[in-house]
């Protein structure tokens, strides 16, 4: 299977981060790997660029497509977490090594989300519940759906889907569990649709996408990871390297705004504070004051970008 995904807003990410020839990138998610060629093309023989990513689909096509800079040791392809950067960093580079810049695509490829096995998409024909990222992850939507605790599926639902009837649905499924395992797409989708009520079916969302957001970050652990990384990336970026963002929904940009926010701060005291005693000092400086999305004409070709949300900083 051809790893196939559209770079999301490429156009502003290279505007952001400029590669020059002999420079040193990361790409934290490797994907289709659009941004990474895009970077490549511009650093020249003398820069190197490392490309992370959990999909062994996503190493392999990029060993393909990618040939000469990998024997060349331009390109060094990591099948990693990415919340272990600094870790990984070290594999492939010396430890003085500081890079020019990071980046991050949150969303999933439209690969992924195509292959039927893995279980991400309701709009495909019925796939097993898998959700999982990588041969890595153990954990299985399958699992949480028919192991997880009653107020442990609400809480997921409630917080990562941000669906109002998160417990209705919830009550749904242990209803059903009893009688069968959930193990398909279309038995959860069934479960969802006939407890939202209709006058709540928006007509341009399909009703279990929350739900299955929500069970996906639950499955990979997303918010966590990203958490993990962002301070690790920063600190391991050279003074004026640039650290760029994008993501596909509130709490991913949420966490990404707060982090940005408070590594700009010389001081993270509360304002009660007469003097500053956490010793807090800026590590970054916000270049996107405000949030960038794609282009109407982005949105046109590739409708998947809509929800897309970029921000960038700059290491001081």
């Amino acid at each position: 299977m051809e790893y196939r995904h559209t770079p999301v807003m490429l156009k502003e990410i290279i505007e952001y981060l400029a590669p020059r020839p002999g420079e040193n990138f990361i790409d934290c998610t490797l994907g289709g790997g659009g941004y990474t060629k895009a970077i490549m093309d511009r650093l020249g023989e003398t820069g190197k660029i490392l490309a992370i990513d959990l999909d062994s689909l996503a190493i392999a096509n990029a060993g393909i497509k990618l040939k000469a800079p990998i024997e060349n040791h331009q390109l060094y392809l990591a099948q990693e977490n990415f919340k272990n950067l600094s870790n990984i960093v070290k594999k492939y580079f010396s430890p003085e090594t500081k890079f020019d810049g990071i980046v991050f695509d949150l969303g999933l490829s439209s690969a992924q989300l195509e292959d039927r096995s893995r279980g991400f998409s309701f709009n495909l024909a019925d796939a097993p519940l898998g959700m999982n990222f990588g041969e890595q992850i153990e954990e299985t939507a399958e699992n949480i759906i028919n192991n997880w605790e009653i107020k442990d599926l609400t809480k997921i639902f409630r917080e990562y889907g941000e669906e109002k009837f998160a417990y209705r649905i919830t009550l749904a499924i242990v209803r059903e569990r009893q009688i069968e395992r959930i193990v398909t797409t279309n038995q959860l989708v069934k479960i969802i649709t006939e407890v939202i009520p209709k006058r709540f079916q928006d007509k341009k969302t399909h009703p279990a996408t929350k739900i299955f957001q929500a069970l996906r970050l639950a499955v990979n652990q997303e918010l966590d990871n990203l958490r993990q990384v962002l301070p690790q990336a920063v600190s391991l970026l050279a003074p004026g390297g640039k650290i760029a963002v994008i993501s596909y929904h509130s709490l991913e940009d949420r966490i990404v705004k707060q982090y940005f926010r408070e590594a700009s701060k010389d001081c993270l005291c509360p304002p009660i504070m007469p003097t500053c005693r956490c010793g807090h000092t800026a590590e970054i400086r916000i270049l996107t004051r405000k949030v960038l999305i794609p282009t109407a004409e982005e949105v046109l070709k590739n409708p998947r970008s809509r929800s897309a949300k970029l921000r960038v900083a700059e290491k001081i």
